[in-house]
């Protein structure tokens, strides 16, 4: 049996390192994106905050960050509700209402998935990838992000894909393309 655990410990140790390093090359390639949009890399690593600004890459703006925010604000305050709910209603009444509260939890996170698997396109889009590329990038976010941040042929184009030019004739700092 000692034999086993140890075995099993091992495996795990393995499993998590390697997990560990993953996170961290998923870290560095978000950290390098984001540079490579001319937003402060340091922006990547907080956790709130890096969607936002994922966001505001992917679409040049945050009014969709602000709707995800609501919407993540109002499945927090429902998720605080449902925890409350069995305080103050005896059992059946409590089992019934839970069930409504779990079925609404369900339709709150429908729009999250729209939204993060739109921002994940629109991510990739901005930095001139193929839909093909864009469409992985929705189920596949972590691996085609590394491929993106460790790609030295990869820059940024602009939010949506679409080029922005500044009124010189280049680009607003983004690439290294000067209008000349």
């Amino acid at each position: 049996m000692e034999a086993l655990l140890g075995a099993f410990a091992i495996f795990y140790i393995f499993i998590l390192l390697i997990s560990l390093a993953i996170a961290i090359l998923g870290i560095i390639a978000q950290w390098r994106l984001f540079e490579k949009a001319g937003e402060p890399g340091w922006s990547s690593i907080i956790p709130v905050y890096n969607f936002m600004q994922m966001i505001k890459i992917a679409t040049g703006t945050f009014k969709l960050a602000w709707i995800y925010l609501a919407i993540c604000g109002v499945y927090f305050i429902g998720t605080i509700g449902m925890i409350m709910i069995p305080l103050f209603m005896d059992s059946d009444a409590a089992t019934a209402v839970m069930a409504l509260a779990y079925l609404g939890s369900f339709v709150i996170m429908i729009p999250l998935y729209i939204i993060a698997g739109y921002t994940s396109y629109m991510f990739a889009k901005s930095y001139g990838k193929s839909d093909i590329f864009c469409i992985l990038s929705i189920f596949f976010s972590g691996i085609t992000f590394i491929i993106m941040g460790f790609d030295s042929s990869t820059s940024y184009v602009g939010p949506k894909g679409v080029p922005q030019y500044n009124n010189y004739g280049g680009y607003n700092g983004y690439n290294n393309y000067n209008g000349y």
